[in-house]
């Protein structure tokens, strides 16, 4: 006959996997919301997996005190877990990060020289590359840009209330400045940052949009993500 410690243990099991299955769908939802704004290859169950890991921990630290809901809580712990997963399987944030500014050094270069944007295979003979390896980095960027980006909204603490009145004037100053930048950018690129951001389509389907290859939508964003963080580093100086 078998312990009450057997029955103990297989009950939580039990409870355990009720929760995940009651929850499945917002881990699903936020993997969603994030896989759109990656590459293709990167896969769906690697993200699921990651949020699910997020999922577990929030509910091992959630408490009703904390003035929020679980899903609220939960939401937040998900997309950070998945955005970890992201960081720690990248070629990581120091390599990007100098790929970034080896690509904005040779857009600088080419338009001092030739006093027009450039294209993508002018700035892969630039940077001693082959088209396809400057794609390979431009998909990497357009990763670390997501995760960028998705480190704003998880960086939210709770319990907070306070409202930080010159944070909040420097951040609307600094929408309106990159507004201004996004205006000085080809058309096409304007396009492409504006179908991903705010219609809020894939690379894939804007492809498909504008007749390009995945690739070359993943390049025309990554050039005009490091053509603004140029112009931004411009204007700090």
């Amino acid at each position: 006959m078998q312990g009450i410690d057997f029955y103990e243990e297989n009950a939580d099991k039990l409870l355990l996997e009720q929760f995940v299955r009651e929850h499945r769908q917002l881990v699903r939802k936020i993997a969603l919301h994030i896989k759109r704004r990656l590459p293709s290859y990167i896969e769906l169950e690697e993200l699921l997996q990651a949020g699910f890991v997020g999922l577990l921990e929030a509910r091992k630290h959630y408490k009703s005190s904390m003035g929020t809901t679980f899903e609220t809580f939960a939401s937040i712990r998900i997309r950070g877990s998945i955005i970890d997963s992201l960081r720690k399987n990248s070629w990581g944030t120091r390599e990007t990060i100098k790929n970034m500014r080896r690509i904005s050094d040779a857009i600088t270069r080419i338009e001092q020289r030739n006093h027009k944007q450039p294209t993508s295979e002018e700035i892969a003979l630039e940077l001693g590359i082959s088209v396809e390896e400057h794609i390979e980095i431009c998909q990497q960027i357009s990763i670390s840009n997501v995760i960028s980006l998705d480190i704003v909204d998880t960086d939210n603490s709770f319990g907070d209330e306070s409202v930080n009145p010159q944070a909040l004037t420097e951040q609307e100053d600094m929408i309106k400045h990159i507004k201004d930048i996004l205006g000085t950018l080809p058309e096409r690129e304007q396009l492409v940052l504006s179908l991903y951001y705010i219609e809020e389509f894939t690379f894939k389907q804007i492809g498909e949009i504008l007749d390009l290859t995945e690739a070359r939508i993943c390049q025309l964003h990554s050039q005009a993500i490091s053509k603004i963080q140029m112009k931004l580093k411009r204007s700090d100086k």
